[in-house]
């Protein structure tokens, strides 16, 4: 497999391909901070790269998506370490987003008790007094991985994932917290329901939480989810 080193953000990173009209950025030793791979994300986005269409960040790498299939890594390679010498940084204005979650929607509380060793509403205190920030997003498109979970209420994923998993539902994996923004397959413990949508495929752009964003959690009874949900 091709790979290239190049120094990004005054970093040494590894370039290599992935598919056709992809590529991979990954540090040449140890796991970077979060902020880092989304401020290496920024300076991307901001730098007007043309052909490249996507820029995904993960918790410990950085996907470049192309319009056209790639044919000389070196090139991207020298431009990717152009861009980033003196880049122009961009203005990110992290924002706080407040979440309303109706926990009584929860569908996995046996679980979550049984694992944590915790009654319920002390997993919903825990839960809910954490700011958590938006790692990155995927599975499916405005779904939302959040880092900031308390270690206290970590618990692994289903051992059989559901076939359905209801649009808005908050969940535990792992040590992470999530969002589905689309009913999907899933495999996160549930552990309530917010009434608001991260993803509105008519709207441009379709998503506007950010990387880097603060999500608060708030507790809100049925009623109320109800009564946001129908708008």
């Amino acid at each position: 497999m091709a790979l290239r080193s190049l120094q990004i953000n005054h970093t040494a990173w590894n370039l290599r391909s992935l598919g056709e009209r992809a590529v991979i950025l990954e540090p040449a030793a140890g796991d970077p901070e979060l902020s880092e791979i989304h401020t290496i994300c920024h300076i991307i986005e901001g730098a007007g790269y043309e052909g490249l269409t996507d820029v995904i960040p993960t918790y410990k790498s950085i996907g470049l998506i192309f319009n056209e299939p790639i044919l000389d890594l070196d090139e991207i390679s020298d431009q990717l370490e152009r861009i980033t010498v003196k880049p122009e940084r961009p203005e990110t204005k992290q924002r706080s987003v407040h979440v309303p979650v109706c926990y009584e929607l929860g569908l996995d509380w046996e679980e979550l008790e049984s694992h944590t060793g915790l009654e319920k509403d002390e997993i919903i205190r825990i839960h809910s007094e954490q700011h958590y920030t938006v790692a990155m997003m995927g599975f499916i498109p405005g779904f939302l991985y959040l880092q900031g979970l308390n270690p206290k209420i970590n618990c692994p994923r289903k051992s059989e994932p559901r076939t359905k998993v209801p649009k808005g539902a908050v969940g535990i994996g792992g040590n992470q917290a999530g969002i589905y923004s689309l009913e999907s397959p899933g495999g996160w413990q549930i552990i309530g329901r917010t009434p608001l949508s991260f993803f509105k495929p008519n709207n441009d752009p379709p998503v506007t939480v950010g990387l880097g964003d603060k999500v608060i959690f708030e507790r809100i009874s049925e009623d109320k989810f109800n009564e946001i949900e129908r708008g």
